[in-house]
């Protein structure tokens, strides 16, 4: 599990929760199985909601995203 680590435990714990999430949506993904096609959206719609997630604690502490904006822009095209 990739942990992000932050002196602000509120956000680290947030980020931790959505990291659980995201696994757990790939995993859901995965195991539906179906086309290359229909796995790989459904990863990326969990990709999406975790970079969401994350900007949002970032926004609500106070700490910078725009690693996490990138990351969404490159799996869903936005920055939110």
């Amino acid at each position: 599990m990739s942990i992000i680590q932050h002196p602000n435990k509120t956000h680290e714990n947030t980020c931790t929760l959505a990291e659980m999430n995201r696994q757990q949506a790939v995993f859901a993904a995965v195991a539906a199985g179906g086309g290359s096609a229909t796995v790989a959206a459904a990863v990326k719609a969990g990709e999406a909601v975790f970079y969401r997630a994350v900007i949002a604690s970032c926004k609500a502490n106070g700490i910078e995203a725009g690693g996490f904006r990138q990351g969404l822009r490159d799996v869903a095209g936005v920055w939110e």
